[in-house]
């Protein structure tokens, strides 16, 4: 009896270990990736603030019930009009989706203040906003991250990179993981920037 509960502990503490492996953390969800914002300013107390405002309040309420949506403000004028969209990653909670979307707002508003858009990408999710169309527009814009110092050139490490992006491109659906040796790798498709 006393062999049973140890190996059943031993098998309970051993799978406790292996779902801490594929559980992010909150702060894992909330290590900013990449952060863009709009040259062009708005005027404080503006129509446009007024409705930036009510856009992220529609963000950050909607991604407690969804992983993705996308809102239109129309203002007076075509200038005071904004478009928003945020995705969370595929494997998140709706929990967790609310909490990095909640995050991500508050950091644009410190990252690109007063701005007339911005973009930011956290490690759970994606933010962005903009007084310009982009809903439906193919989205050209070359982002790179690189999460680790540069080790000179290694063809095994080199190898399994190709390997995790060649499982990457290959690999179907919307949210797409790719592990080789101890190279990592996560890719999704943003949605709303669909276009033809």
């Amino acid at each position: 009896m006393a062999t049973t509960v140890h190996i059943l502990l031993s098998l309970f503490t051993f799978l406790l270990s292996l779902s801490s492996l594929y559980l992010p953390s909150l702060s894992s969800l909330d290590s900013l990736v990449y952060v863009g914002c709009s040259q062009i300013k708005y005027n404080p107390d503006s129509p446009y603030e007024s409705n930036l405002n009510s856009l992220l309040t529609s963000l950050v309420n909607s991604a407690t019930y969804s992983a993705y949506n996308k809102y239109t403000i129309m203002g007076p004028i075509p200038q005071d009009s904004l478009n928003g969209l945020y995705q969370c990653r595929g494997d998140l909670s709706m929990p967790d989706c609310a909490t990095c979307v909640t995050r991500a707002v508050s950091q644009l508003g410190t990252q690109c203040p007063q701005t007339c858009g911005g973009a930011l990408q956290l490690q759970g999710c994606f933010v962005k906003y903009d007084n310009t169309t982009f809903l439906g527009v193919e989205d050209k814009t070359v982002v790179l991250n690189k999460c680790a110092p540069s080790v000179g050139y290694d063809a095994e490490e080199m190898n399994r990179r190709d390997a995790v992006l060649g499982s990457l491109v290959g690999a179907g659906g919307p949210y797409r993981v790719g592990v080789s040796g101890d190279v990592q790798g996560v890719a999704q498709c943003v949605r709303g920037f669909e276009y033809g």
